[in-house]
């Protein structure tokens, strides 16, 4: 039985804005990079079964990234826990300021985001090993630590959108690319 591109165990790395004008590579980070699906079901019943459904529908999937992101420098923060309206740099790029959000549409200004195996500290070249994720934004669930032993890390989060662009319909994104992809050396 054939394997995963992907392989089995490893670290990635990350890509944001992928295809756009200025791809990002996310990181370092230190714990696990996690892709999260969960599909949400809705039981169907019937009184005479009491509480066993005698059906089941899904009722949509929801797909998340999670990046422990460490060793931050304020751009790459900027461009995530800061992204479009959630933040600004200012004096010169010395000072990074976090805004509250509330009522602000995230699919409007979400990009792809790549993420690919490392071997060796080098991000695969074969883009049949890649995942590619169409439509990704950050928000913001970190806590930061303070005491003499531990790291701080800013847990940066996506929300991964269906895409709604014509002939993408309902699509996440896929395991492994084309190969002839947009190549990630220079941005990692």
């Amino acid at each position: 039985m054939p394997r995963l591109p992907m392989g089995d165990i490893g670290p990635c790395v990350v890509i944001w804005d992928y295809e756009g004008t200025t791809p990002i590579c996310l990181g370092p980070y230190l714990g696990t990079v996690s892709l999260r699906m969960t599909d949400s079901v809705s039981d169907v019943q019937e009184e005479g079964y009491g509480d066993a459904p005698v059906d089941a529908v899904f009722a949509g999937t929801v797909l998340e990234l999670d990046i422990p992101m460490a060793r931050n420098d304020l751009n790459t923060l900027q461009h995530t826990i800061g992204y479009v309206g959630m933040g600004a740099l200012s004096g010169s790029g010395f000072r990074l300021h976090l805004y509250n959000m509330a009522g602000c549409s995230m699919y409007e200004n979400a990009k792809q985001i790549i993420i690919a195996p490392i071997c060796n500290n080098v991000p695969d070249s074969d883009p049949n090993s890649w995942i590619l994720l169409y439509k990704c934004h950050p928000y913001r669930d970190f806590e930061l630590t303070f005491d003499r032993s531990g790291q701080r890390v800013h847990m940066v989060k996506f929300k991964v959108f269906p895409n709604q662009d014509s002939g993408y319909c309902g699509d996440y994104g896929t395991w492994g690319l084309e190969s002839g992809a947009m190549g990630i050396t220079g941005v990692c």
